[in-house]
């Protein structure tokens, strides 16, 4: 009785998505993007000041995005693009792509950028689009953009983030460290990576399952190592395994449940 008053009173939200910028929710993408990178975070981005929105940039046209709303107000956000249509950050990833368990799916391998959530809706657990299952806001984001992307093909996703609480996050969405940490613009920055559509995100792959007919995925990741979430504000990682993935979102992207898509920190371009 009890747990189910607390996911009656739990926040709804709902997730669409969008990819014509001549949309009104391309407007709001941009509003969360500069309030959350821009006066946030600080980054330096192209802005229309008077507007309190970023600039479109040359990444936006190729892109989809999803956009989270909880009494119709647009409170996060998140974008995608298929690298073989444009390739956000492909200087962040020259070391992976020339590999060849990347190179084989290419056209199959999608990067993801500005994920975002308004700072007074993280952490707090929402039900999503009248499901049962609750889950943040960003959680919610990720998951049903992956699930968009597995029906556009993608077999791999990629992103670029800072150490810390955010590599956390997307730790616990399945995503592993694909190599040591850089800099860029006086921040540490590192990727990650993520078989779209494996029940157990790479536990699969270490057992050989081949993706797209190449080259098996587990050789570029299997010798990666996790994030340790006990050590996150060292930014610390520990071997491959030594932390769970959320069950909850391994769940919700298992191959059988992505039919249809539903209609933080992270860097922001």
């Amino acid at each position: 009785m009890v747990a189910s008053w607390l996911a009656a009173e739990r926040m709804a939200i709902t997730v669409s998505f969008f990819d014509d910028t001549s949309v009104p929710e391309f407007r709001e993408y941009r509003g969360i993007k500069h309030n959350v990178f821009v006066l946030e975070q600080g980054w330096q981005l192209p802005s229309e000041s008077e507007a309190q929105r970023v600039a479109q940039d040359a990444f936006d046209p190729h892109s989809i995005f999803v956009i989270a709303r909880a009494g119709g107000k647009a409170i996060g956000i998140a974008r995608a693009t298929m690298i073989s249509d444009a390739f956000p950050h492909a200087e962040f990833f020259t070391g992976q792509m020339d590999r060849e368990e990347l190179r084989a799916v290419q056209s199959a391998v999608a990067t993801v950028n500005a994920v975002a959530v308004l700072p007074e809706f993280r952490g707090r657990a929402v039900r999503v689009d009248g499901r049962a299952q609750t889950m943040t806001t960003g959680k919610a984001l990720m998951v049903e953009l992956t699930r968009r992307l597995h029906d556009k093909g993608a077999v791999v996703s990629l992103l670029t983030t800072s150490p810390g609480v955010a590599a956390v996050f997307f730790d616990h969405l399945g995503y592993y460290l694909i190599g040591p940490p850089f800099q860029s613009g006086g921040r540490t920055l590192i990727n990650m990576g993520l078989g779209v559509h494996d029940t157990d995100h790479f536990r699969e792959m270490g057992r050989g399952k081949r993706v797209g007919g190449g080259a098996p995925l587990y050789c570029l990741f299997q010798r990666t190592e996790r994030v340790d979430p006990a050590r996150e504000a060292y930014g610390g990682v520990l071997p491959q395994g030594a932390c769970r993935q959320d069950s909850l979102c391994r769940n919700l992207l298992s191959p059988s449940r992505m039919t249809t898509a539903a209609g933080a920190c992270q860097l922001p371009r």
